[in-house]
């Protein structure tokens, strides 16, 4: 299985905001989001601007064995811009379980090297396991989880410094 990123075009921008409803639909349940009067999980759209506007914010599409498989949007955190922060990671339901998302966090750290982190929220706790499956696997166990503040919102932040290539095989970056 091949795993890669592709920088997201600002012409292809739809297919992320598409793809930003299941996202938000993964929230229903944690958060107890209900539909607009239109049938969809509404998020603001322009919270998105920025990773076309700024030099610091880059948006991907995850592709596994050549298809669409997700998207992670990656950032400098505002508070602390000497810390790169995954922003918002998304892999579709068809590819969980196989080592897309582990692969694809491994991708995007490798494209950066230096302090990074990761926001859970807490009401979003089944996803915690996985993160912290992941990031063992990239830095062998050298990272910290503890709860921190973040627009108000106290939620898990798994730190780590990140140096290099990381062991998961079959990554690809296309450009």
């Amino acid at each position: 299985m091949i795993v890669s990123l592709k920088p997201i075009d600002i012409r292809e921008r739809h297919v992320l905001e598409n793809l930003f409803s299941y996202y938000v639909y993964e929230f229903s349940q944690p958060l107890g989001l209900s539909l607009d009067s239109d049938g969809k999980y509404a998020f603001k759209s322009e919270t998105l601007n920025p990773y076309w506007l700024r030099d610091d914010h880059h948006p991907y599409f995850i592709f596994s064995d050549g298809e669409l498989a997700g998207f992670v949007l990656v950032r400098r955190y505002p508070p602390n811009i000497a810390v790169w922060d995954i922003d918002q990671f998304f892999v579709l339901r068809k590819f969980k379980g196989k080592g897309v998302g582990k692969k694809a966090l491994a991708a995007a750290l490798d494209q950066r090297f230096g302090d990074w982190q990761i926001r859970i929220m807490k009401e979003n706790i089944d996803v915690l396991g996985f993160w912290q499956s992941a990031v063992e696997e990239l830095v062998e166990g050298d990272y910290s989880l503890g709860l921190d503040m973040d627009n108000e919102l106290e939620m898990y932040f798994i730190r780590l410094l990140y140096q290099g290539k990381s062991k998961l095989q079959c990554l690809d970056f296309v450009d």
